[in-house]
């Protein structure tokens, strides 16, 4: 047994523990100069007291030493209870133990001295007393009585590691075959990795073979090397031990023998170490991914989503802190690890190993409150930890070299999951290692990234402090209604402490909701960005808290917001209803959420009872909560780009406990009117509440006989019951009830699961037309009764008289639209027109009604019967609404008749109108087509141009006629693609095709024009359709030189127009070169992205006339629309320039350059492809 083992052992036995006192302090005297043992008898619970110099603490400070041979834990809180009653206060607690101390035990001492309002213990336990004891032979022999001398060559690495090693190496395979590989040729070997991959485990796999080199003296390494005869010599953290690095290389030589020696070391430090070790190979250990990462961790035992994340998004790719952190995990220290609590116990050990200066901890504290630090930050940072400048810059880089900290963008920033904790730790954890004003005071334009950091460590410590400041920051603040969007932003983490500060929080957001502001302008757009991030704060008051406060001012903010729920997440019932049916990865679904919901929107409901739109949120949102379909969505934390979706059906407990709550909705749609102005449910909120019930249903319809079918079931009728004589007060209602329960009437008929039926209005079966056809006598049977049931309608509303038919058309359109038929009535209308005795009648009936298919019917039939009858002063408030334009535009426009009316409707005519235009179906070249062809207004021409058949896409238009060629050209000149709707677009592209082929002087003219209104803005876009920039490569080459002259140097957003302006055009290139006097460098924008002739027949000229290699290999290898991974990229692009060398030996010198950027553009992308893998995104 050797002497490590020997003194282990006898440190597990009995000990006398005076003895062992006096050994401790003695020990520990190195490390804490101003320790001072207490004698017994008079210790008062403590062994001896810790005295800081002066400057490194509050006066005053007292650190306490604690020894035991037995129970740490118990040693700690009978000693602390001690010294309070003795009225001793302590600053530190360091324990010393004979015995061995897991990292549940450091966590439970941890804990305990956060009790008692101290930083956590500094623990020393049996391994640190066995790694001293060997090389400490005086009391070696007094305590343990061992005489013999430590070894030095050891089977084991005698320092106590800061981290667990893993019990199966994941993820190391090419690592360990290659230093296998090299240890097994004789090779020296040096492993390089940040503390904490997993070098000194990696050694571990090399077989019995190999020694570990100790720190004990080496007078006698040679005989030790004769006697084991080893296969190779560790020198684990060799740049700490270069005196037993050369003492080992000179015993190689001496002895003669063929030992190989594998060191191993940190990055920052690999160059002084292969200095001793040279012509050694490196074997890099870089973090390990991600998916290994995960896999280690599921094998340790955790298999949670936020306790996997946790572990990942802390360790960092570092095995050996990834198992201790699950090791915490499981042992019960959860809130350990959540909190980064233990996270930071790693880091801080591990910095004071590198170092015994606590500056280090302190500046990587300062740049983690500051959100990070650029080298301006550390030039200010400097005087205040008192480190010089460049020193300071120094030890960031050697940070950066061990993992701590990354470089992003010129700026230095710590793990993310470390920032908060060490803030935790260092400015608010009595004693404070320094006082927060001190930043504050140094750094005050970066006030909001400090008010983030203090939100942060609050948010993850129960330290008082925090907390405190928290609050002085938030009471500091300005009236709400002056909040900026970034303050907002603090405010949000604030709100999420504890729900009185989210409380606090919503109260504000609501009142700059209720303020209102003027929107800013954003490229055109109206934002009103302080309002949304109000909005916000509401969100996660209601996801994070359920605060009754937060819902009722979404449900308020609800109300009249059109936005499409399912594209829109930030919508106020998108959010209510899928907070309602969240699908949690850890815990699944909840019914407590939803019961908690349901009486807020009741309760806001009872107070906006007085009108459609807030009972339409109130449906809604209660719809949301009886769902019986739940949702969601997380990324996967093993596996980058990796997105779980997760869909289904409420578990059957959840769906009874929420048919158990049906009655409170029961009881608020039974609930008589209370105030004035208030109305029952109306129709299309009902509709919402009758989907929910159809959702039931159709999960009771399923085949599988399974709890929740039955639950499905059960809730079908429930709600059916309470439901059903609410659905039939409406005609509407019952004829969407009745239609779709039509369709599950088969099935339900099946199984015996009764559907109530409903009555249905005629006349409204008749209105709606085609939604209501019913093909069982077969398809023209069908039709013909569609117009049949229309004719009738018809006849019946027109006999009402122009005042009543109106207004009974307008309650069956109003019908139509809670059925679910919005586009109904045009045939109705249609006969009712041609059925009018007095269509004046009809139109001002119309007219004032706002109604627009009875108002065009009637003025169709006025117009027809009676030409020009029709005032200009009748017809001019009809045009200038909004809403009935449309209806006077199209019936003016359809007669083809130039007469007061239509040259008034031509004339009113502006680019809003070209979208009625778009539906103006012309067979012939009539007056009208004319007039709108040589309208004043571009939009309008520009409509009309298109819709001749023959030129671009062939249609049902009129053929152009010959004599109107000029003003058609005039019209396609003035063309603008933004002012046309959409079919019409798509219709100007392939006219402009036309154009570029058959007209170039056209197309010329149309395409200068679009660069004169593009001067204003200051840079190019190309005005033709999308994917259609090659019209340009059909002109003519005298067109295409006068627009390539106009082109060059114009700011670009997409490609240039020069690329198929020039192109391949040899002939062209020269000749702007040399007859223009174009600078060679200007046309490169040629070769964007052009990796085919054009590159290959351009590419040479111009480096002929001096464009540098890399330039051309750079517009070559543009690349604007790749998507996925760059590093797939740019090895297409590298292999692409290796063929290029072969193909076009005239393009050597560009192929050469190319795959030089490339390969360097591919190292960097992998590097940052893997930085992803391993921290995720």
């Amino acid at each position: 047994m050797n002497l490590p083992a020997r003194v282990r052992q006898a440190l597990n036995e009995a000990l006398l523990p005076t003895e062992f006192e006096r050994c401790a302090c003695a020990l520990l005297q190195a490390r804490y100069p101003g320790l001072a043992a207490v004698e017994g008898g008079h210790d008062f619970g403590r062994d001896a007291d810790i005295y800081f110099p002066h400057g490194d603490a509050k006066a005053g400070a007292r650190g306490r030493l604690l020894v035991t041979t037995g129970d740490p834990v118990a040693n700690v809180r009978t000693g602390l209870r001690r010294m309070q009653e003795e009225g001793l206060h302590a600053d530190l607690v360091v324990v010393a133990c004979s015995r061995p101390v897991d990292a549940r035990t450091r966590r439970t001492l941890d804990r305990l001295c956060s009790g008692w309002g101290l930083p956590p213990a500094e623990v020393y336990g049996q391994e640190w007393f066995v790694s001293r004891l060997v090389r400490d032979a005086a009391w070696r022999r007094s305590l343990l009585g061992i005489e013999d001398r430590l070894e030095a060559l050891l089977e084991a690495p005698l320092e106590t590691p800061l981290t667990t090693s893993p019990r199966e190496l994941v993820g190391r395979e090419a690592e360990l075959a290659t230093l296998s590989t090299a240890v097994s040729s004789g090779q020296d070997v040096v492993l390089v990795g940040v503390p904490g991959v997993g070098k000194t485990r990696l050694t571990g796999q090399l077989g019995e073979s190999v020694l570990y080199l100790g720190t004990a003296s080496l007078h006698h390494l040679p005989d030790e090397l004769q006697l084991t005869q080893p296969g190779a010599v560790i020198v684990d953290d060799a740049h700490a031990h270069l005196d037993g690095l050369r003492a080992v290389r000179q015993a190689r030589q001496q002895t003669g023998l063929a030992f190989c020696v594998v060191a191993t070391t940190w990055p920052d430090r690999l160059e002084t170490v292969l200095g001793q070790l040279p012509g050694a190979t490196v074997v890099a250990v870089p973090l390990l991914e991600r998916p290994e990462m995960n896999t280690l961790v599921m094998a340790a035992g955790v298999g949670g989503h936020r306790a996997r994340a946790a572990v990942l998004v802390q360790a960092a790719g570092r095995p050996g802190w990834a198992v201790t952190l699950c090791a915490l995990l499981t042992g019960g220290q959860g809130g350990d690890v959540f909190s980064g609590r233990a996270h930071v116990d790693h880091v801080e050990r591990h910095l004071r190993e590198v170092t015994p200066s606590a500056t280090v901890l302190d500046v990587l504290a300062c740049v983690a409150a500051l959100g990070g630090a650029s080298a301006e930050d550390l030039y200010a940072l400097a005087p205040l930890v008192a480190v010089a400048p460049a020193e300071l810059s120094g030890l960031m880089e050697d940070l950066a070299h061990n993992g701590l900290v990354d470089s992003v963008q010129g700026t230095w920033q710590l793990q993310p999951a470390l920032c908060a904790p060490l803030v935790a730790r260092w400015f608010f954890t009595s004693p404070a290692r320094r006082p927060w004003s001190t930043l504050t005071a140094a750094f005050p334009d970066q006030a909001l990234d400090l008010a983030s950091s203090v939100m942060s460590a609050a948010a993850i410590s129960a330290s008082p402090q925090a907390r405190a400041q928290a609050e002085a920051w938030f009471r500091s603040l300005p009236a709400p209604t002056a909040w900026s969007v970034a303050m907002f932003g603090v405010v949000r983490q604030y709100g999420g402490l504890d729900l009185r500060a989210a409380e606090t929080a919503v109260q504000a957001a609501l009142n700059v909701v209720a303020a209102g502001r003027e929107p800013a302008e954003i490229s055109g757009r109206r934002h009103d960005l302080t309002g949304q991030a109000a909005v916000l704060q509401l969100i996660q008051g209601a996801r994070q808290f359920l605060l009754p406060q937060a819902v009722d001012g979404l449900l308020s903010l609800a109300v009249g917001d059109k936005r499409r729920r399912h594209s829109t997440p930030e919508h106020p019932l998108r959010v209510l209803s899928d907070l309602a049916a969240m699908i949690d990865p850890d815990f699944g679904t909840s019914l407590d959420i939803r019961a908690r919901l349901l009486p807020v929107v009741l309760g806001w409901l009872r107070e906006h009872r007085g009108s459609i739109a807030h009972w339409c949120v109130a449906t809604e949102a209660v719809a949301g909560i009886f769902s019986v379909e739940v949702s969601g969505n997380w990324p996967d934390p093993g596996t980058v780009d990796t997105i779980t979706l997760a869909q289904g059906i409420d578990s059957a407990d959840n769906l009874s406990g929420l048919l158990c709550l049906w009655g409170q909705v029961a009881q608020a749609l039974d609930e008589e009117t209370s105030h004035a102005g208030d109305i029952r449910c109306p129709p299309a909120a009902l509709i919402t509440l009758f989907e929910t019930a159809l959702g039931w249903i159709r999960l009771g319809l399923n085949e599988d006989l399974s709890a929740q079918q039955r639950c499905g079931a059960e809730g079908g009728i429930l709600l059916l019951e309470t439901l059903g004589p609410l659905l039939q007060r409406s005609p509407a209602t019952a004829m969407r009830a009745q239609r779709d329960l039509a369709r599950l009437r088969p099935r339900a008929e099946a199984v015996g699961y009764p559907l109530p039926d409903f009555d249905i209005d005629p006349d409204l079966d008749a209105f709606c037309e085609w939604a209501s056809i019913n093909f069982r006598g077969g398809r023209e049977v069908a039709a013909d009764g569609v117009f049949t049931r229309a004719q009738a309608l018809a006849e019946k509303l027109t006999a009402l008289g122009a005042l009543a038919g109106v207004a009974r058309f307008d309650e069956l359109a109003e019908q139509a639209t809670v059925v679910g038929d919005t586009a109904s009535g045009h045939l109705t209308a249609g006969s009712m027109g041609d059925l009018m005795a007095d269509p004046a009648a009809w139109y001002k009936a119309a007219e004032a009604a706002g109604n627009t298919l009875v108002l065009g019917a009637a003025l169709r039939q006025w117009l027809g019967t009676l030409p020009g009858s029709v005032p200009l002063h009748v017809l001019r408030p009809a045009l200038e609404d909004v809403s009935t334009r449309p209806a006077v535009v199209s019936a003016v426009l359809a007669r083809g008749v130039i007469d007061e009316a239509g040259d008034a409707v031509i004339s009113s005519l502006t680019a809003a109108d070209a979208g009625l235009l778009e539906m103006l179906f012309r067979h012939e070249p009539d007056e009208i087509m004319r007039r709108l062809l040589v309208h004043r207004d571009p939009a309008v021409a520009a409509s009309a141009a298109v819709s001749f058949s023959g030129i671009g896409a062939d249609g049902a238009g009129p053929v152009l006629p010959p004599q109107w060629h000029a003003v058609w050209r005039r019209a396609i000149e003035n063309l603008c693609l933004d002012q046309l709707p959409g079919h019409n677009q798509w219709r100007a592209g392939h006219v402009l095709a036309y154009v570029a082929r058959h007209d170039p002087d056209t197309f010329e003219s149309w395409f200068c024009r679009r660069l004169a209104g593009m001067t204003p803005r200051g840079w190019y876009r190309s005005p033709l359709p999308h994917d259609s920039d090659d019209l340009l490569s059909f002109l003519p080459r005298p067109h295409r030189l006068r627009l390539a002259l106009s082109c060059i140097g114009l700011p670009l957003i997409g490609p240039s127009p020069l690329v198929h302006l020039v192109g391949s055009d040899i002939e062209l290139a020269q000749q702007l070169l040399d007859e223009h006097a174009v600078p060679p460098e200007r046309l490169v924008k040629a070769l964007d992205g052009q990796r085919n002739t054009i590159v290959e027949r351009l590419g040479p000229l111009l480096l002929e006339r001096g464009v540098g290699a890399g330039r051309i290999a750079e517009a070559a290898a543009f690349n604007d629309l790749w998507w996925g991974d760059r590093s797939r990229m740019h090895a297409e692009l590298l292999e692409y320039f290796t063929a290029l060398a072969d193909s076009v030996p005239a393009l050597q010198t560009v192929a050469a350059a190319g795959r030089l950027q490339q390969q360097e553009l591919l190292e960097q992308a992998l590097e940052r492809e893997r930085a992803e893998r391993i921290r995720g995104r």
